[in-house]
């Protein structure tokens, strides 16, 4: 008889879900944990069991750390004392950790650097926010951070053509970033200089793979066509 691994996973997180609430209900778990808190989080280690125990479904690590994400913010929400940019911090990365998880063990999806980079810088500003740090540190972290994900798209796929567009805007963010960051303070420009210089000599010596040129086709021979004589 064959067991279906997917039934088996979601049939004991439903029961201990279940088992869970209603030892709460009973009074035998003091800690108070809301009701949605229970459902986002529960639904959420469901798809993540799924994802784990199936590897052609990872699809479901999105809904599966959205969600428990959602659980945590109720959760924060409620029942303890955590601020508004605390919780959006963690909404924020639990929408980039699934995308970072793809390009980890799918190696061959780069493309998710790209939303989970831009999804983890914005879930750091509200934290620069929390931290009460100047509004020109967080532009200059906003553009660095975004530069910083362009650049690893392309780290992360140097050995795939077509990809050296995402030096570009690296390069330019990067290179906002740093001007973000010296605005106001003139003795910063030379490391500026220095900072855009040695990406450009990085992006200089990292080579790039082209295709082989074919090697030339031998001329074909030329077949003298003789007239035919005539009798």
């Amino acid at each position: 008889m064959r067991i279906s691994r997917g039934a088996l996973v979601w049939g004991l997180t439903l029961v201990l879900l279940g088992a869970l609430l209603l030892a709460q209900q009973q009074g035998l778990i003091s800690v108070p944990i809301p009701f949605w808190a229970w459902v986002f989080g529960g639904l959420g280690v469901l798809f993540l069991l799924t994802a784990l125990t199936n590897g052609s479904l990872w699809g479901m690590l999105f809904p599966g750390f959205i969600l428990l994400g959602l659980g945590l913010v109720v959760l924060l929400s409620t029942s303890t004392s955590a601020s508004g940019n605390v919780i959006g911090a963690i909404f924020l990365g639990s929408i980039a950790l699934p995308f970072w998880m793809v390009a980890l063990v799918r190696r061959s999806n780069g493309w998710a650097i790209i939303p989970a980079g831009v999804m983890t810088v914005l879930a750091i500003m509200p934290l620069l926010a929390e931290a009460r740090v100047s509004g020109q540190i967080v532009g200059a972290a906003f553009f660095l951070g975004l530069g910083a994900t362009f650049a690893l798209v392309r780290l992360w796929t140097i050995g795939q053509r077509g990809m050296s567009w995402a030096w570009y805007p690296a390069l330019i963010l990067g290179g906002l970033g740093l001007v973000v960051l010296a605005t106001g303070n003139p003795q910063a420009w030379p490391l500026v200089l220095i900072a855009i210089g040695a990406a450009l000599l990085i992006r200089a010596l990292i080579p790039s793979r082209r295709p082989p040129m074919p090697p030339p086709s031998p001329p074909s021979p030329v077949t003298s066509i003789e007239p035919e004589a005539k009798g």
